[in-house]
């Protein structure tokens, strides 16, 4: 497991990978403030408030939660001092709308729009330099495993990683319809158009952030044993999907298999309940095992 968790204190997991290219061409087009969006548990939105904060970059973001709404969340993004502008589910739905976006952001000054998730060329690659941290660009995993929300880190791992190495994504949402095709543009978008990459769409469950009773259990089994934090929504499905394909015999053709843990965690504050129960507790840390390397 590739611990990407313990990666920059700002904006840990595979947040900074998708955030840095974004920023370095923000910076190059004189931006005054850096405008994204997301829902009330971004971690895309919890990484960008606190990279601004500590750098003193004024950040805002459209976000899909009602007015009244207070998340622990959203609590962070505005001790940092985040703008949140609050979107209905309807007017959400338009954030791919290029009209709709540009008529948004005529209230900011010098905005650099960055959008949902870092999900742009950019991002992706960005997140190229993942494969940069393994020897060889992972040659020595036959196949690399990781969750998707939008598809841009698996898009950024597959193009760069060995020739050899195959990566597998495995949507936390029902992206049947339209993540396979996201990826593919963004590769186009890069110039590279590989063909190393699939998705296994059968652990989404009921959906994005949705955690069922079986997922829950898997959780508390996992972090009592590994002692390795999951999040909630992404990488608690990545692990639960290779843990169920190897106990199915799925993975016994591959040499050596690499999982690549995206981080995420402040997004256990939203579930306490089932948090409360883990060893690791709300945070994620248990004394003596943060430095733990972690074989399942």
């Amino acid at each position: 497991m590739l611990r990407l968790d313990r990666f920059d204190a700002l904006a840990p997991g595979n947040k900074w990978f998708k955030l840095r290219e974004n920023i370095a061409v923000a910076r190059k087009q004189g931006a005054r403030c850096l405008v994204s969006l997301g829902g009330a548990y971004s971690n895309h939105l919890h990484a960008l408030a606190a990279w601004g904060h500590h750098n003193r970059w004024p950040t805002a973001a459209f976000i899909r939660a009602d007015e009244a709404q207070v998340t622990p969340c959203m609590a962070d993004l505005r001790r940092w001092g985040m703008r949140l502008v609050h979107l209905s589910r309807s007017d959400y739905r338009r954030r791919h709308d290029p009209e709709y976006i540009a008529s948004l952001l005529r209230g900011f000054d010098r905005p650099y729009f960055i959008p949902e998730g870092g999900a742009n060329a950019l991002g992706a690659s960005g997140c190229a330099d993942i494969a940069a941290l393994l020897p060889d660009c992972g040659a020595d995993y036959s196949l690399i495993v990781t969750a998707c929300g939008t598809g841009a880190t698996l898009a950024g791992l597959a193009s760069a990683v060995a020739g050899s190495t195959r990566i597998l994504g495995i949507p936390v949402l029902k992206a049947e319809a339209f993540m396979a095709r996201d990826i593919a543009q963004i590769l186009d978008d890069l110039g590279l158009p590989r063909k190393n990459w699939h998705l296994d769409h059968r652990f989404a469950g009921k959906g994005f952030g949705r955690v069922s009773d079986e997922l829950s259990e898997f959780i508390l089994r996992f972090e009592a044993q590994q002692r390795v934090p999951l999040d909630p929504v992404y990488t608690a499905k990545l692990c639960f999907a290779v843990d169920a394909m190897h106990k199915r015999g799925e993975l016994a053709g591959e040499s050596r298999v690499l999982v690549i843990h995206s981080g995420g965690l402040q997004g256990r504050s939203g579930h306490p309940a089932l948090f409360n129960q883990s060893v690791l507790g709300i945070s994620g840390q248990c004394s003596g095992t943060t430095k733990q390397r972690s074989n399942f």
